[in-house]
């Protein structure tokens, strides 16, 4: 059997099914091995109409590439890219809302902002899957277990601002109701166990 090898021969194979083991290979591809310029921008162009033909419910694997694929767009690169971003980020707003338990949700979030061009967020979003966040205090450079809950002080949702109050309002309509108390305590506030500083744990994320 033939060995299916190029980013374009992988896409060739994945399009027709929704879930097709080759979505796998392609997310592996631009994850973790590495593409290039042109190969991105191949799957960047390509990926709205393949999306489209898919159910909003069936676009996982697409969408969820689509959103890494977003997150490595550079600042400059973004025009050229523009019309294509924004028919997937058009795409993603049903399959959003489409059930989903929280876990695959909180991939789905990271894909729609990385869409819409948020660098910090449309990466790391991801890590509260766990409801586990880890990073450093600011003020003695600690490094920090945090659980996304109660030992926390959570923002009021009234007070979100900015990136809070987007995914805060999109987990609440698309029925995720824990994951937007998860994203209270996420823009919440914390004291560092070694230093008693405090300060708001957004602010600490960072991106890898």
């Amino acid at each position: 059997m033939r060995i299916v090898t190029t980013v374009e021969e992988m896409l060739a194979a994945a399009e027709a099914d929704a879930y097709s083991y080759a979505w796998d290979s392609l997310l592996e591809e631009v994850r973790h091995v590495g593409i290039h310029d042109d190969e991105r921008a191949l799957l960047i162009e390509r990926l709205p109409a393949i999306t489209a033909r898919f159910a909003p419910a069936d676009r996982d694997n697409v969408l969820l590439l689509a959103g890494h694929l977003a997150a490595d767009v550079d600042e400059a690169a973004w025009p050229r890219h523009a019309e294509a971003l924004t028919a997937l980020r058009s795409l993603a707003g049903d399959w959003l809302a489409s059930p989903a338990d929280a876990g695959l949700f909180i991939h789905r979030l990271q894909a729609a902002v990385a869409l819409e061009g948020d660098e910090l967020w449309g990466a790391e979003l991801h890590r509260i899957d766990e409801n586990e966040i880890e990073l450093e205090c600011p003020h003695c450079g600690t490094t920090l277990a945090l659980v996304l809950g109660p030992p926390l002080r959570p923002a009021a949702p009234a007070d979100l601002d900015g990136a809070g109050r987007r995914l805060h309002e999109a987990s609440l309509e698309a029925g995720q109701p824990s994951v937007a108390t998860a994203l209270t305590y996420l823009f919440g506030r914390t004291t560092c166990t070694e230093c008693d500083h405090r300060f708001r744990v957004s602010d600490q994320v960072f991106r890898y």
